[in-house]
């Protein structure tokens, strides 16, 4: 360290430019007055730096810095149990020499491993306006002892940067809130990071909690040119790190991923190299992608961790949310996604007047109970007559981060009879959540299988075949998977059902899952790398499916055995979140040049789309039309493939194709296509044939519905929209309850949003919501509700009806199978 320091000294010196050089003192600030008082000490071994130099406080924890020509802060790294009083950075001024940092003793919560952190990452927030988002924040980190706030950039443009200068800040959040600069934070000005460094400081420094050792790093690129360089954060970060107990473990925050690689690598502009790896790296957090995604870096233990923004809904649909993340010695040891702007959700899902889930005298209990800002502790569920006795209570025990499932025996329960019950959720903080309800545990049987449904939307044109005599769902049985469950919609072939969950925190709930049709019984559990977001397909007696990674595998139907798995070659995002579509002997999956279609039985690609890259990802499925494969990229356009050679036949990213996040239909020769204000019919060769423009956003996962005469629509925020397929005129709109929490693109409240494909036979539609309610809808004129059922967590998944039976997969984890009646 002391050749660098000198290095860097004699450079600026031979240059003609003298250094200032300054001092101080690090004090324990027992009154936190920000005054060093009698009796009041200094602290030894805290890191102070000038943007360049690192050193380290003596005894009376005074310092001295050589300084340099660019200097702008003077910093220090606020060492495990102790915080910062006034801020962990000053800024430089050239008539002061003498710089002091007054700091204060913050105990580790007593029920927590000394060498834990804790703490709550938001990102991508992008806006000047207060939302709920900001307050549940503040709750979660007091109610749950965290240490620290991270915000990963895109605060962002000059409203947004003052905004939360404003409002989310060291004191508004009760604990210390730490800023990244990303690329939407360089705004104009002297240079790019002039306002940023007059609200937040340095745009980069480190600190220290628990065992572990942070890093704040800039991004290296933006909206106006930033006066910082590699070189900067080079040179910077090595003395850093040379400073830094080597026992520490490395957590670095940046508002982008460095790299997709295995080895993390910072160069300077003579190519010398930073290994971060050699520096017991173990987790890098980012944003900037606005999606939910986690990843291992090969054998290295390294970890990197996306997130969608905490105020609005994931530029791939992702849900809002913020980050708790606990770190220790051997880097991340867990991850908690908290869903923003769920509030008081206690439902119960069995047993009540829409069904109870019975099998071999045993009652499924089964409840999904969520508060953002407040974990739940424990729940109750009591049974009672109809004169108010206590018959039977369960004590349920938790299935997923929504969901709590117990038992109660049926010997004794009259099956007509009316019975109440109570549901009680004890939150960490002690508040308790409750409801009643009154239902007859009258139990129904799922018919036999007779037909299948073997791809998202039945079938790969998309547009599914449905008829159904009976019309009322009422349960036969729920089973929660573990994990939650986004786009994949359930797949029913030969009496099972198939579905794959996601883990976008720990990478260990990520799995293939085949269940019995009738009875919700976990057959089988294929995990896999990471998460499989869409639908898995089925053909020749095998289950298909493309994880977030690129991943496909090919599992035996019947056993879940691997019989291939295949490496699609995806070296940098964005993620695959789309569903893969069955032709022939092929299965199409991947995106951009990683797009291939691949022999069904082998596993080796038939051929692989060279033609465009980039781009978001995007959670439509891919369609066929005619002779070609309908795929998209997300920001990018939608692309036709000849589904024989891969051959690029056109493209379209005009009206608003290209900002697309639903499946293209095939339906009566034309393709049926969102853009965000606009429905498109397009022929052959992709050009526009006829349209409906609306006043509403179509940024919605769902597919068009189209039944006779009418086409469903579902919007980000307004609900369903019908119109009339010949006249185009709007027919009447639906609007639900206003979303749990908020998964399409920039959507936030009061927005009504559906995720998941309306199904339609004759004149009744059925619709789940991002409200987490299944409605029934007469749209035989203007919507009417027939029947509204609370699943209590938001449907993304596109719903399944075959053999009587209609299959809904919620974001809680939940699988639940009504029969009609």
């Amino acid at each position: 360290m002391k050749n660098l320091a000198l290095t860097a000294l004699g450079i600026l010196l031979a240059g003609g430019i003298q250094a200032q050089s300054f001092s101080g003192q690090v004090f324990n600030d027992v009154n936190k007055n920000g005054v060093l008082d009698a009796g009041e000490k200094g602290i030894s071994g805290i890191s102070v730096s000038d943007g360049l130099h690192v050193v380290k406080t003596g005894e009376d924890g005074r310092y001295n810095l050589p300084g340099h020509a660019r200097q702008k802060f003077v910093f220090i790294t606020p060492a495990h149990g102790y915080n910062f009083v006034k801020n962990y950075f000053i800024k430089i001024d050239s008539t002061v020499q003498s710089y002091d940092f007054p700091m204060y003793a913050a105990a580790v919560p007593a029920h927590r491993r000394k060498d834990i952190s804790r703490f709550v990452r938001i990102t991508d927030t992008e806006t000047y306006q207060y939302g709920d988002w900001i307050n549940e924040t503040r709750n979660y980190t007091k109610n749950e002892e965290a240490d620290f706030v991270v915000h990963t950039g895109d605060i962002c443009y000059e409203k947004g940067l003052q905004f939360h200068a404003q409002q989310v800040n060291t004191k508004t959040m009760g604990l210390p809130v730490y800023y990244c600069v990303g690329n939407h934070d360089l705004v104009k000005g002297p240079y790019g990071e002039a306002l940023f460094e007059s609200l937040f400081g340095p745009v980069f420094y480190s600190f220290e909690y628990g065992n572990t050792h942070f890093v704040v790093t800039p991004m290296p690129y933006g909206d106006y040119k930033p006066s910082y360089t590699y070189d900067d954060l080079y040179y910077w970060l090595k003395s850093d790190l040379a400073n830094t107990d080597p026992q520490k473990s490395i957590v670095i925050f940046n508002h982008d991923l460095l790299t997709y690689d295995d080895n993390f690598v910072i160069k300077n502009s003579k190519g010398d190299s930073l290994v971060l790896n050699d520096h017991n790296l173990k987790a890098w957090i980012y944003g900037h992608w606005h999606i939910n995604f986690a990843r291992k870096h090969g054998n290295t233990g390294i970890r990197s961790l996306c997130s969608a923004p905490a105020a609005d809904g994931g530029i791939d649909n992702s849900m809002s949310n913020f980050d708790v993340i606990e770190v220790a010695k051997e880097g991340i040891v867990s991850v908690n996604r908290r869903y923003t702007y769920v509030t008081n959700q206690l439902v119960l899902i069995s047993p009540t007047k829409n069904g109870a889930a019975v099998k071999n005298q045993q009652l499924t209990v089964s409840a999904n109970v969520y508060q953002t800002d407040e974990p739940v502790k424990s729940v109750v569920f009591r049974l009672y007559d109809n004169n108010g006795k206590l018959l039977q209570q369960s004590q349920l025990m938790a299935s997923s981060d929504w969901t709590w499932n117990g038992t109660l025996k049926t010997a004794g329960l009259a099956p007509q009879t009316l019975y109440n019950s109570t549901l009680e959720a004890t939150l960490n903080t002690g508040r308790v959540l409750f409801r009643r309800d009154t239902f007859r545990i009258n139990p129904a049987t799922a018919p036999l299988a007779n037909n299948n449904w073997e791809q998202v939307l039945q079938n790969p044109q998309r547009v599914p075949t449905i008829a159904a005599n009976k019309l009322k769902p009422r349960l036969v049985w729920t089973s929660n998977t573990g994990a939650n469950i986004w786009k994949s919609s359930p797949i029913i072939v030969n009496g099972k059902l198939y579905l794959a969950t996601i883990d976008d925190e720990n990478n260990t709930k990520s799995a293939i899952i085949a269940m019995d049709a009738t009875s919700g019984k976990v057959l089988w559990k294929f995990p896999t790398a990471n998460s499989i977001k869409h639908s898995l397909s089925f053909a020749n007696g095998k289950i298909l499916g493309t994880d977030a990674e690129g991943f496909t595998y090919a599992l035996d139907a019947n056993t879940g055995k691997l019989l291939w798995q295949h490496d699609g070659g995806m070296r940098h995002l964005a993620t695959y979140n789309s569903a893969g579509v069955v032709y022939k002997n092929t299965y199409i999956t991947g995106a951009g040049n990683y797009m291939q279609a691949l022999d069904i039985n082998r596993g080796n690609p038939l051929w692989t789309n060279t033609a465009w890259s980039g781009g978001e990802g995007t959670p439509a499925a891919m369609t066929i039309f005619g002779n070609a494969v309908i795929t998209s990229s997300n920001w990018n356009a939608l692309f036709a493939h000849d589904l024989n050679t891969g051959k690029l036949l056109w493209k379209r990213s005009d009206g608003g194709i290209r900002f697309r996040s639903g499946t293209a239909v095939n339906y009566d020769n034309k393709l049926y296509v969102h853009g965000i204000n606009m429905l498109h019919m397009l022929n052959e060769t992709g050009a526009t044939v006829d349209s409906i423009p609306l006043k509403y956003n179509l940024k919605t996962m769902t597919a068009p519905t189209i039944a006779g005469n009418k086409i469903l629509l579902c919007t980000a925020e307004d609900g369903l929209v019908i119109y009339d397929k010949q006249t185009k005129q709007e027919l009447g709109i639906f609007r639900p309850k206003q979303s749990l929490s908020f998964s399409a693109p920039y959507t936030l409240p009061p927005a009504a949003g559906i995720e998941s494909t309306p199904l339609v036979t004759g004149n009744t539609a059925y619709v789940a919501a991002s409200d987490g309610h299944l409605y029934v809808l007469n749209i035989a004129g203007k919507p009417e509700v027939i029947q509204d059922i609370d699943l209590g967590a938001p449907v993304l998944a596109d719903m399944t009806l075959v053999n009587g039976m209609l299959y809904v997969a919620d974001f809680s984890g939940n699988v639940n199978a009504f029969v009609l009646e």
